[in-house]
């Protein structure tokens, strides 16, 4: 039951940074606003290490979500965090996030 427990936290971090984002229209938006880049960064962390948490099984039998780059990101951002490329965390932030939130949300545990 573990895993339920790191889905829905996966979940709420996902909400979270759709919140962070709501009426952020653009790059140059996004990269003036320190605490709002500050939040997004801190929860893709998040995502990421919860994600290494997850059961093998429970990788296996959801293979439309790429794990591995999640969890990539994941150590992108902690080990070069001053050096993370914003345009890309923007990216992933307003396309990969909703995607990712669409797919956890119809997984049966």
């Amino acid at each position: 039951m573990k895993d339920k427990k790191y889905i829905e936290r996966i979940i709420a971090y996902c909400n979270k940074i759709a919140r962070y984002l709501d009426g952020v229209s653009n790059i140059e938006a996004f990269e003036s606003n320190e605490e709002k880049v500050d939040a997004v960064l801190l929860n893709l962390e998040q995502i990421g290490e919860t994600a290494k948490k997850l059961s093998d099984d429970i990788k296996h039998n959801t293979t439309t979500i790429e794990w591995n780059k999640i969890i990539g990101l994941r150590n992108l951002i902690s080990h070069e965090y001053e050096g993370v490329d914003l345009t890309l965390i923007f990216n992933v932030a307003r396309i990969s996030i909703p995607d990712l939130l669409s797919k956890l949300v119809k997984i049966k545990i």
